[in-house]
């Protein structure tokens, strides 16, 4: 299968690049490129200007639908290059301030916000698959100078998705690795380098999450909330105090034992990465290798488990490497999305108070 790599600019495909860097990702968006190549020494032709739209293709398959940041051209005596550099049509809700027309909404998920603040800079919003709405946000408001990416990365962890660019320039609301790729990351076979990193330092034995930063109810004989998370792999006691920080939710008792166990579990699942850079950018189906996919990884000091999701993946090229693919994954808990809470006041607290 062919893995040239074409850019589509104003109707016309220009292919023949040698330097090739193109990024997806799982967390976060927009993905990006940096392509460039060797010209004619004196060429006056322009390939693409700054601001234009465009598409990147490895082959027959799309990878980014977006626009072109920077057009660069270099050179020395006997030497001409040209390059640009790019991202998804997602980065405008990375760059510009969110827009809502009136600044609050009552009763909307995480998807209709995402839609309303994708909807100015004429971009599209969906769901991955199996993946739902999530629960409604009794009230939102909009803070003046977040960007419409922080917005939306704040109601997806809340929905508990992941937010990021399909390779339409659509953004995809998407559980936690939904699809298996063919084959996998394997030690003798195609993996050219690799590193498997694991950690103890940042988990924890015990980690207790108090629902107050101060124990208020001390000298009345109570005592305020808080649960506890076990991590039975940190074989000496490491504990970590943390707040919940609920002030906002339904059942702040819930939400404080969701938090504990949400902490435990990404610490764990952080602590063990595998960046391996491999021989071709497809897998054993020839599919291009995809953020959010479950791979199989054998590599000697894997210890995240058999299957790791793929959190990034870099198409490269060179003249000095040739053609490889940079993995970067973790077991699945490492992606589970944070349990927070949008509203900064509760609605019960607030109707009780009016009686």
């Amino acid at each position: 299968m062919s893995d040239e790599v074409a850019i589509g600019i104003g109707g016309q495909l220009v292919s023949g690049w040698q330097e090739i860097e193109i990024t997806r990702r799982a967390e976060g968006f927009p993905p990006d490129f940096s392509i460039g190549m060797s010209v004619p020494v004196g060429s006056t032709a322009s390939l693409a200007v700054a601001g234009a739209g465009c598409t990147v293709m490895i082959g027959g398959d799309l990878v980014i639908t977006g626009f072109i940041d920077r057009d660069v051209q270099s050179g020395s005596d006997g030497q001409h290059q040209v390059a640009l550099v790019g991202r998804g049509a997602t980065a405008d809700l990375v760059d510009c301030s969110g827009q809502w027309p009136t600044g609050q909404r009552t009763d909307v998920d995480a998807l209709t916000i995402a839609q309303t603040l994708a909807q100015p800079y004429q971009l599209r919003v969906r769901l991955g698959p199996g993946a739902t709405a999530g629960p409604s946000v009794p009230q939102w408001l909009l803070q003046l100078g977040e960007t419409g990416a922080e917005i939306i990365q704040r109601v997806a962890r809340n929905a508990g998705l992941l937010a990021y660019e399909d390779t339409d320039g659509v953004l995809v609301l998407a559980k936690v690795g939904a699809e298996r790729a063919a084959s996998g990351v394997v030690y003798g076979g195609n993996v050219q380098a690799w590193t498997a990193e694991n950690g103890m330092d940042g988990r924890f034995s015990e980690i207790v999450c108090s629902r107050l930063a101060t124990d208020s109810l001390q000298e009345l004989a109570g005592d305020d909330f808080y649960d506890r998370a076990y991590d039975p792999n940190v074989l000496r006691h490491r504990r970590l105090y943390m707040v919940a920080q609920a002030v906002g939710a339904d059942d702040p008792f819930a939400f404080t034992s969701t938090r504990a166990r949400w902490e435990q579990a990404r610490r764990a699942g952080r602590s063990a990465v595998v960046h391996a850079t491999v021989d071709s950018w497809r897998d054993s189906a020839g599919k291009l290798w995809t953020p959010n996919t479950l791979v199989p990884v054998s590599v000697p000091g894997n210890r995240g488990g058999a299957e790791l999701v793929l959190g990034e993946v870099t198409y490269r090229r060179s003249s000095e490497s040739g053609t490889t693919a940079d993995l970067v994954l973790m077991p699945p808990a490492a992606f589970t999305p944070e349990p927070i809470v949008l509203q900064p006041v509760s609605l019960a607290d607030v109707k009780g108070s009016d009686q």
